[in-house]
């Protein structure tokens, strides 16, 4: 990460930057990915533990090249809940998604057009 920021970036890449960190060294990682974001600058981070997609401000769930879902943690977590699950976590909400077993998903052109123009963003 260190490297990444020498040129302070206004957008920063990190592919999955908690892999192999001890629980005190991840929770160090996303304070300061926390703390970049704060000052603005835009941070892509990908991971496959879900339970660290809940820090980010908007995600995509993908799963064997196909987006499944975009939208806030909170969003897509809703997707999946049921009254079996009436508080999905976000694995809960992967699993669901990669299999197949949710059907109320919108067009995730049309919603990431939606959040575009929701957020200022081009249209």
């Amino acid at each position: 990460m260190a490297a990444a920021l020498l040129h302070e970036p206004d957008i920063l890449f990190l592919d999955e930057p908690t892999s192999g960190v001890d629980p005190f060294a991840r929770r160090e990682f996303w304070l300061r990915i926390n703390g970049f974001a704060v000052q603005g600058v835009t941070v892509v981070v990908t991971t496959h533990f879900m339970e660290e997609a809940e820090y980010c401000d908007r995600m995509l769930i993908m799963s064997q090249g196909k987006t499944l879902a975009v939208g806030t943690p909170e969003e897509i977590r809703n997707l999946v809940a049921s009254s079996e699950n009436q508080n999905p976590t976000m694995n809960d909400a992967f699993i669901a998604l990669a299999e197949g077993k949710v059907t109320n998903v919108p067009d995730q052109a049309d919603l990431i057009g939606q959040q575009d123009r929701e957020s200022g963003g081009e249209q």
